[in-house]
């Protein structure tokens, strides 16, 4: 048992230094308490449905421009789509201009449910975050867009 706890230490002395690790660290977080809540208001989907659910609350894509958005191979992107349908959540449509396209849209149910996830994802951020004071937020928001942005152009 204390081997273990050995190996668990110096696995974790060996990461803790990686700035993937950490921001594993924040998404987990963050995700453990949205899913918790997701949980508690009987909001049943699998994690990687609810990207789908909250590009399309914006705009209606193709299967395409969401496994782009998403960087998700077309297999997985059709298995949630087909998912999402059977509950109803979302629509798929042929293209107008171009048959070959298939274009997903949200159904009222899956508006309502995406604003509702949207609220709870609000919710579990200010739950976590509420660690820190509103000016290390701010910062910390600032740092991390400052990357991202950074990173989205490599």
């Amino acid at each position: 048992m204390e081997k273990n706890k050995e190996d668990f230490d110096a696995f974790k002395d060996g990461i803790s230094d990686s700035f993937f690790f950490q921001i594993h660290r924040i998404k987990r977080t963050i995700f453990r308490h949205t899913n918790a809540l997701m949980n508690e208001a009987g909001i049943t989907l699998q994690l990687e449905q609810l990207p789908l659910i909250m590009i399309l609350q914006r705009r209606n894509l193709s299967q395409r421009e969401l496994s782009d958005m998403t960087m998700r191979d077309k297999s997985s992107i059709l298995r949630s789509i087909n998912a999402l349908e059977k509950k109803a959540l979302v629509a798929v449509q042929k293209d107008k201009e171009d048959k070959r396209k298939n274009i997903v849209s949200l159904t009222e149910e899956g508006i309502s449910l995406a604003k509702s996830i949207r609220s709870l994802m609000k919710k579990a951020e200010d739950e976590v975050l509420a660690v820190f004071s509103v000016k290390e937020r701010a910062e910390a928001l600032e740092t991390i867009r400052g990357y991202a942005d950074k990173l989205d152009t490599l």
